[in-house]
């Protein structure tokens, strides 16, 4: 049996939706099938905009709710467990899910098959969130298509896509079969009239009026002459204003006296009928209002049919009309526009040679010209992938690290401490500083320094270190809060806030980078120890974390030991207390920072070497992983209601500090126990924060060596705060040390 020589799975709105990309999806699929024949599968995946969805034919074999965003992650096990060879998604802003979109990176970060994207916008000035969504999904497509040159430009000068990934393919066309439009005319009863036409669905941003200013002295010349405006409102438009622009040019073409001379279409027509229209047309105009317009469909069509084209320099229309193949105006010029009618309807030799070069330049386009192409780029994109047996199902282990650079710890470091939050990348100085941020800076900063001894970390360090030292109370409790003139804002930190504080000293005793840091380091911890019994849950796990750390450099101190122990039976008591067997927690809800609970516990079985430590750590790291796995990525317990004991998890705001948690607890894990499959684990984890998460977006910026605040239901948040740098910093060290390094004791 002769085995399919192909098979493709194609994305996005389809007909009979009413969309112009809807139109394109369904073309290209039904070339593409036209071409491959038989002995190929040749599906689509429809997104839908409504509840009830639409009368799809049997070439669509799976739909989702555009706004679900559940239905991206079912949409990709479907395709991954279908035997397509390639993926075609269409992309535009608008057709997705989520903001700008972005749950279609759900979808594509979940395939294990390649993908090429097809781009419909590509925007000169994005938002940075617009700007992310399109780089990675260059990061994660084999391909990016583009309909003109300047779509490659923006890509890698706007975008930084690389150039071998970029692919400038035509808008396909109907196979146009004739010049002849005599007797099209005569089927819309136009004979011996000057036909008009623009077609498409109608939004203020046409620029019809334009046209229509155009018009009244040419209808005095040439009295038969007929304005054709063909198509429905923009469903969008239609949902937010009604039909308020098509009245507005009604109520112009009243007042103008042209009702004889134009002609509104309100009808979205099948294919045979708009080629018939435009073939019967002469001249075909487009006056829209603005020059960002990558591609434009209609335009692409009228080429194809060779008709006579007068445009506004939009970017594909000065693209496909340069060299004489049609006239350019200027945009809101009816003056123009009623100079280039008149020199064409006046002149029949000249308009008969227009239409001929473009008509002739348009057959390159014809969808079977254009489908072949596209079946060359999936025939070598399919075939690339199986020569290098990529293991596409497991995405997070493609992710290569990006090197440790505290560039952005800098910038929000002044001779005070780390401020708290940014604007963005600037750092706000309004929110202040903390003791959580500073304490956690410090720690990372002597783990840089020993395991990279890197300059930049050990220059930073008395800053972090004079911070924490001055926010110790007398009585070894540590305050939190400090504005930015230096003013206390809490008489008593928080548990947490005191906890870390004991963890980063503790590592500064076990490894300092000077003499002189120990000695405070060893005063400031022996001041604390009196605090750690009255802590709370999270509060005792960090400063167990310290305890060991302080143990592995002052072995024999008997009494550090048996506070250890009993911050560990404290943490097994409550844990005997709520489990069951679907509920292995210390507490009835899972909220932040989870990963350091059974990370202490870890950490304690590696100096007191007893079972019951090392069975708890294994038994609630196995079902915290187990509550944020989704479609074998991390998906972090929300802050936005935590995940309560038989209530449901909430999805966000997801939080780097838990990821870091995570990849510590298997760092902890593998350290102890030497099992590979804790190490696999570990980056795993680490992959939420460059994008295998539930957005599909990666929190770590490139750009500015800095990580966004959380995973919102929008996508990432646009801050780039101190908790969230120094939390990546810290899981990027600890990646660093098992995976480069090899086992640094």
């Amino acid at each position: 049996m002769l085995k399919p020589e192909l098979n493709i799975a194609f994305v996005g709105n389809y007909s009979p939706r009413i969309c112009g990309i809807a139109t394109f999806t369904t073309d290209l699929c039904e070339a593409t099938a036209k071409q491959l024949g038989h002995r190929s599968n040749v599906f689509a995946i429809a997104v839908n905009d409504t509840e009830q969805g639409y009368a799809y034919p049997p070439r669509v074999e799976f739909t989702l709710q555009k706004h679900q965003q559940g239905d991206y992650y079912e949409a990709a096990n479907f395709i991954n467990a279908s035997n397509a060879d390639v993926v075609c998604v269409q992309h535009e802003y608008g057709i997705y899910g989520g903001w700008d979109g972005i749950y279609i990176l759900s979808l594509i970060g979940s395939l294990s098959v390649p993908v090429v994207v097809v781009l419909h916008t590509v925007l000169k000035n994005p938002t940075p969130n617009q700007k992310k969504i399109v780089q990675e999904m260059a990061q994660r497509a084999s391909q990016m298509v583009v309909m003109s040159e300047l779509g490659m430009t923006l890509l890698q000068e706007v975008y930084n896509v690389p150039a071998d990934k970029i692919k400038w393919l035509y808008h396909g066309t109907p196979d146009f079969s004739s010049l002849d439009n005599s007797r099209y005319k005569k089927r819309f009863q136009l004979e011996g009239s000057q036909t008009l036409l623009t077609f498409g669905l109608l939004s203020p941003n046409k620029g019809i009026e334009t046209a229509i200013n155009a018009l009244p002295e040419l209808v005095k010349d040439f009295p038969k002459l007929i304005y054709i405006v063909l198509g429905k409102t923009h469903p969008n438009v239609l949902k937010e204003y009604g039909e308020k622009y098509r009245a507005s040019l009604i109520a112009l073409v009243d007042r103008l006296g042209l009702t004889e001379h134009v002609i509104f279409d309100d009808r979205f027509v099948n294919l045979e009928e708009l080629s018939a229209w435009l073939m019967a047309a002469d001249i075909y105009i487009t006056p829209y209002l603005n020059e960002a317009q990558i591609v434009s469909g209609t335009l692409s069509y009228a080429v194809g049919a060779g008709t006579a084209i007068i445009s506004t320099p939009y970017w594909h229309a000065k693209e496909l009309l340069a060299e004489g193949r049609g006239r350019l105006i200027n945009f809101a010029d009816s003056a123009a526009l009623s100079a280039a009618l008149r020199e064409l309807l006046s002149d029949k030799n000249k308009l008969k040679m227009l239409r001929a070069k473009t008509y002739k330049f348009g057959r390159q386009m014809r969808w079977e010209i254009v489908a072949e192409k596209y079946l060359e780029l999936f025939r070598r994109t399919a075939a690339a992938i199986a020569k290098r047996s990529l293991a596409f199902k497991t995405p997070a282990l493609l992710l290569s690290e990006p090197a440790f650079d505290l560039a952005h710890l800098r910038r929000l470091t002044d001779d005070t401490g780390l401020i708290q939050h940014a604007k963005y990348i600037v750092p706000n100085r309004h929110t202040g500083y903390c003791l959580d941020d500073n304490s956690r800076a410090l720690m990372l900063c002597a783990w840089a320094y020993f395991l990279l001894h890197s300059d930049d970390a050990r220059a930073l360090i008395p800053t972090y270190f004079s911070l924490t030292h001055f926010l110790q109370k007398p009585d070894g409790h540590f305050r939190n809060f400090l504005d930015y003139q230096r003013r206390f804002l809490d008489k008593i930190g928080s548990d947490d806030a005191c906890g870390r504080a004991l963890w980063a000293l503790g590592y500064l005793i076990w490894r300092p980078p000077r003499d002189a840091y120990r000695s405070l380091a060893f005063e400031c911890f022996q001041k604390a120890l009196p605090q750690i019994r009255g802590l709370n849950l999270r509060g005792k796990a960090l400063a167990m974390l310290g305890l060991v750390s302080y143990l592995r450099c002052y072995q024999g101190d008997e009494s550090v030991t048996a506070l250890l122990r009993e911050c560990a039976d404290h943490l097994l008591a409550l844990y005997q207390g709520t489990e069951s067997a679907d509920w292995r927690w210390f507490e009835d809800i899972i909220c932040y920072d989870n990963g350091i609970l059974p990370m202490a516990l870890f950490q304690t079985y590696s100096i007191i070497r007893e079972e019951k430590y090392l069975r708890v750590a294994k038994e609630t790291l196995d079902f915290l992983e187990k509550v944020t796995s989704n479609n074998g990525r991390l998906s972090i317990v929300g802050s936005r209601g935590w995940h309560k004991r038989g209530g449901d998890r909430a999805a966000y705001d997801q939080q780097p500090i838990d990821a870091t948690a995570m990849v510590l607890a298997y760092q902890s894990a593998y350290r102890v126990t030497n099992e590979k499959e804790y190490l696999k684990k570990m980056k795993w984890a680490f992959g939420w924060f460059l994008g295998e998460n539930d957005m599909g977006m990666s929190l770590y910026d490139h750009e500015t060596k800095g990580c966004a605040d959380g995973l919102m239901p929008e996508g990432v948040s646009l801050n780039q705060g101190g908790e969230s740098t120094v939390s990546f910093l810290m899981a990027l060290l600890a990646m660093i040390e098992e995976y480069e390094i090899a086992s640094v004791d």
